[in-house]
Protein backbone atom coordinates (compact mmCIF):
# COMPACT_ATOMS: atom_id res chain seq x y z
CA UNK A 1 0.00 0.00 0.00
CA UNK A 2 1.48 3.33 -0.29
CA UNK A 3 2.20 6.21 1.69
CA UNK A 4 -0.61 8.73 2.20
CA UNK A 5 1.42 11.43 1.11
CA UNK A 6 2.72 9.65 -2.12
CA UNK A 7 -1.35 9.52 -2.91
CA UNK A 8 -1.74 12.72 -2.14
CA UNK A 9 1.23 14.02 -4.27
CA UNK A 10 -0.29 11.85 -6.92
CA UNK A 11 -3.86 12.76 -6.85
CA UNK A 12 -2.53 16.69 -7.19
CA UNK A 13 -0.21 16.07 -9.97
CA UNK A 14 -2.98 14.34 -12.04
CA UNK A 15 -5.40 16.58 -11.33
CA UNK A 16 -3.17 19.69 -12.22
CA UNK A 17 -2.21 18.27 -15.38
CA UNK A 18 -5.39 17.54 -16.76
CA UNK A 19 -6.40 21.20 -16.32
CA UNK A 20 -3.04 21.87 -18.19
CA UNK A 21 -4.62 19.64 -21.14
CA UNK A 22 -7.89 21.02 -20.63
CA UNK A 23 -9.42 17.73 -19.79
CA UNK A 24 -10.74 19.64 -16.78
CA UNK A 25 -11.88 23.15 -18.40
CA UNK A 26 -12.58 26.65 -16.33
CA UNK A 27 -15.90 26.14 -13.70
CA UNK A 28 -16.10 22.52 -14.36
CA UNK A 29 -17.30 20.67 -10.94
CA UNK A 30 -14.81 18.27 -9.25
CA UNK A 31 -16.86 15.21 -8.60
CA UNK A 32 -14.80 13.04 -5.91
CA UNK A 33 -15.94 10.23 -7.07
CA UNK A 34 -15.22 10.40 -10.78
CA UNK A 35 -11.72 11.51 -9.96
CA UNK A 36 -10.95 8.56 -7.06
CA UNK A 37 -12.63 6.09 -9.61
CA UNK A 38 -10.12 7.50 -12.67
CA UNK A 39 -6.85 7.37 -10.31
CA UNK A 40 -8.00 4.15 -8.18
CA UNK A 41 -7.37 5.60 -4.98
CA UNK A 42 -10.10 6.54 -2.55
CA UNK A 43 -11.57 10.07 -1.86
CA UNK A 44 -9.49 10.92 0.33
CA UNK A 45 -6.01 11.43 -0.94
CA UNK A 46 -8.34 12.99 -3.49
CA UNK A 47 -9.82 15.23 -1.22
CA UNK A 48 -6.36 16.63 0.38
CA UNK A 49 -5.00 17.24 -3.12
CA UNK A 50 -7.65 19.18 -4.12
CA UNK A 51 -7.34 21.43 -0.58
CA UNK A 52 -3.83 21.97 -1.61
CA UNK A 53 -4.97 22.69 -5.12
CA UNK A 54 -6.90 25.42 -3.53
CA UNK A 55 -4.17 27.00 -1.78
CA UNK A 56 -2.25 27.55 -4.38
CA UNK A 57 -4.99 29.00 -6.61
CA UNK A 58 -5.87 26.35 -9.55
CA UNK A 59 -9.53 25.36 -8.03
CA UNK A 60 -12.01 27.14 -5.76
CA UNK A 61 -14.85 26.10 -3.12
CA UNK A 62 -17.79 26.94 -2.26
CA UNK A 63 -20.02 25.67 -0.05
CA UNK A 64 -22.71 22.62 -0.47
CA UNK A 65 -21.00 22.84 -4.17
CA UNK A 66 -17.75 21.85 -3.49
CA UNK A 67 -14.55 22.23 -5.77
CA UNK A 68 -14.04 23.24 -9.47
CA UNK A 69 -11.51 24.51 -11.85
CA UNK A 70 -10.35 28.50 -11.58
CA UNK A 71 -11.06 30.75 -14.14
CA UNK A 72 -8.62 33.03 -14.43
CA UNK A 73 -10.30 36.33 -14.73
CA UNK A 74 -9.43 39.68 -15.71
CA UNK A 75 -8.35 40.71 -11.70
CA UNK A 76 -6.32 38.15 -11.34
CA UNK A 77 -4.22 38.11 -14.42
CA UNK A 78 -3.74 41.71 -13.75
CA UNK A 79 -3.09 40.70 -10.36
CA UNK A 80 -0.58 38.46 -11.63
CA UNK A 81 1.57 40.80 -13.56
CA UNK A 82 1.80 43.22 -10.86
CA UNK A 83 3.45 40.55 -9.20
CA UNK A 84 5.84 40.04 -11.65
CA UNK A 85 6.27 43.65 -12.20
CA UNK A 86 7.31 44.48 -8.75
CA UNK A 87 9.75 41.36 -8.87
CA UNK A 88 11.33 41.37 -11.95
CA UNK A 89 12.49 45.33 -11.72
CA UNK A 90 14.05 44.31 -8.37
CA UNK A 91 15.82 41.10 -9.97
CA UNK A 92 16.95 42.83 -12.96
CA UNK A 93 19.29 45.11 -10.89
CA UNK A 94 20.65 42.69 -8.54
CA UNK A 95 21.24 40.42 -12.01
CA UNK A 96 23.26 44.36 -12.89
CA UNK A 97 25.42 43.89 -9.93
CA UNK A 98 26.10 40.02 -9.59
CA UNK A 99 26.27 38.72 -13.33
CA UNK A 100 29.52 37.82 -15.08
CA UNK A 101 30.55 36.96 -18.16
CA UNK A 102 29.32 33.30 -18.46
CA UNK A 103 26.37 34.42 -16.61
CA UNK A 104 25.41 36.72 -19.91
CA UNK A 105 26.08 33.77 -22.08
CA UNK A 106 23.41 31.95 -20.08
CA UNK A 107 21.15 34.21 -20.94
CA UNK A 108 22.00 34.94 -24.53
CA UNK A 109 21.35 30.79 -24.72
CA UNK A 110 17.69 31.45 -23.66
CA UNK A 111 17.18 34.39 -25.69
CA UNK A 112 18.52 32.24 -28.72
CA UNK A 113 16.44 29.28 -27.54
CA UNK A 114 13.36 31.40 -27.25
CA UNK A 115 14.05 33.26 -30.82
CA UNK A 116 13.99 30.07 -32.69
CA UNK A 117 10.78 28.68 -31.82
CA UNK A 118 8.68 30.33 -34.13
CA UNK A 119 5.10 28.07 -34.21
CA UNK A 120 2.31 28.81 -36.09
CA UNK A 121 0.26 30.05 -33.39
CA UNK A 122 1.43 30.57 -29.87
CA UNK A 123 1.56 28.07 -27.47
CA UNK A 124 2.55 26.75 -24.23
CA UNK A 125 6.12 25.70 -25.55
CA UNK A 126 6.87 29.02 -26.86
CA UNK A 127 5.63 30.37 -23.36
CA UNK A 128 7.81 28.01 -21.61
CA UNK A 129 10.73 29.39 -23.77
CA UNK A 130 9.98 32.90 -22.65
CA UNK A 131 9.33 32.38 -19.48
CA UNK A 132 12.89 30.17 -18.98
CA UNK A 133 14.25 33.75 -20.06
CA UNK A 134 12.74 35.56 -17.27
CA UNK A 135 13.70 32.61 -15.04
CA UNK A 136 17.19 32.53 -15.73
CA UNK A 137 17.18 36.27 -14.98
CA UNK A 138 15.50 35.32 -11.35
CA UNK A 139 18.16 32.72 -10.44
CA UNK A 140 21.32 35.47 -11.47
CA UNK A 141 19.66 37.76 -8.70
CA UNK A 142 20.44 34.46 -6.34
CA UNK A 143 17.29 35.41 -4.36
CA UNK A 144 15.66 32.03 -3.73
CA UNK A 145 12.27 33.06 -2.96
CA UNK A 146 11.95 35.34 -5.60
CA UNK A 147 12.68 32.62 -7.74
CA UNK A 148 9.59 30.38 -6.26
CA UNK A 149 7.58 33.50 -6.88
CA UNK A 150 7.73 34.00 -10.46
CA UNK A 151 7.91 30.66 -10.85
CA UNK A 152 4.33 30.51 -9.14
CA UNK A 153 3.64 33.14 -11.52
CA UNK A 154 4.23 31.37 -14.77
CA UNK A 155 2.36 28.16 -13.73
CA UNK A 156 -0.71 30.16 -13.13
CA UNK A 157 -0.79 31.06 -16.77
CA UNK A 158 1.14 27.75 -18.10
CA UNK A 159 -1.47 25.61 -16.55
CA UNK A 160 -4.48 27.91 -16.80
CA UNK A 161 -4.37 30.42 -19.74
CA UNK A 162 -5.80 29.33 -23.39
CA UNK A 163 -2.74 30.39 -25.51
CA UNK A 164 -3.88 29.58 -28.56
CA UNK A 165 -5.74 32.92 -28.21
CA UNK A 166 -2.93 34.76 -28.09
CA UNK A 167 -1.83 37.53 -30.89
CA UNK A 168 1.53 36.05 -32.96
CA UNK A 169 2.84 40.00 -33.29
CA UNK A 170 3.58 39.42 -29.90
CA UNK A 171 6.13 36.42 -31.13
CA UNK A 172 8.73 38.77 -32.23
CA UNK A 173 7.74 41.95 -30.14
CA UNK A 174 8.58 39.81 -27.35
CA UNK A 175 12.07 38.88 -28.43
CA UNK A 176 12.85 41.82 -29.54
CA UNK A 177 12.26 43.32 -25.87
CA UNK A 178 14.37 40.61 -24.31
CA UNK A 179 17.25 41.70 -26.45
CA UNK A 180 16.68 45.09 -24.79
CA UNK A 181 16.60 43.67 -21.68
CA UNK A 182 20.00 42.01 -22.15
CA UNK A 183 21.69 44.71 -24.20
CA UNK A 184 21.01 46.76 -21.05
CA UNK A 185 22.20 44.28 -18.54
CA UNK A 186 25.21 44.09 -20.43
CA UNK A 187 25.83 47.89 -20.57
CA UNK A 188 25.02 48.36 -16.77
CA UNK A 189 22.56 50.63 -17.27
CA UNK A 190 20.62 49.73 -14.41
CA UNK A 191 17.24 52.90 -14.92
CA UNK A 192 17.25 51.30 -18.33
CA UNK A 193 17.49 47.90 -17.54
CA UNK A 194 14.36 48.47 -14.83
CA UNK A 195 12.32 50.91 -17.55
CA UNK A 196 12.87 47.76 -20.35
CA UNK A 197 11.50 44.80 -18.16
CA UNK A 198 8.78 47.06 -16.85
CA UNK A 199 7.90 47.45 -20.57
CA UNK A 200 8.12 44.32 -21.31
CA UNK A 201 5.84 42.56 -18.34
CA UNK A 202 3.69 45.50 -19.07
CA UNK A 203 2.95 44.88 -22.87
CA UNK A 204 2.23 41.16 -22.37
CA UNK A 205 -0.12 41.96 -19.57
CA UNK A 206 -2.02 44.20 -22.22
CA UNK A 207 -1.82 41.46 -24.73
CA UNK A 208 -3.53 38.72 -22.30
CA UNK A 209 -5.90 41.16 -21.11
CA UNK A 210 -7.08 41.74 -24.06
CA UNK A 211 -7.49 37.67 -24.60
CA UNK A 212 -9.62 37.42 -21.45
CA UNK A 213 -11.54 40.78 -22.24
CA UNK A 214 -12.44 39.02 -25.97
CA UNK A 215 -13.10 35.48 -24.30
CA UNK A 216 -15.49 36.90 -21.64
CA UNK A 217 -17.62 38.83 -24.17
CA UNK A 218 -17.91 35.70 -26.54
CA UNK A 219 -19.03 34.12 -23.38
CA UNK A 220 -21.63 36.73 -22.69
CA UNK A 221 -22.55 36.78 -26.43
CA UNK A 222 -22.82 32.85 -26.38
CA UNK A 223 -25.12 32.97 -23.00
CA UNK A 224 -27.52 35.73 -24.49
CA UNK A 225 -28.04 33.32 -27.42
Amino acid sequence: MEPKTTLIEDAYQKIKDMIFEQKLMPGQKLVYGDLSESFRMSQTPVINALFRLEHEGFVVSAPFRGFSVKKMDLQEAWDLFGVREALEAYLVEQVVLRAGPSDLEALEQRLAEHAAYQPRSYDRRRFKLDSEFHLQLAALSGNRMLIQQLRTCFEHFYVRFRFEAMDLSRLQLAVDEHRQILDRIRRKDIPGVRDAIRTHVQHGRDYVIRCLDDESTSRVRRDRN
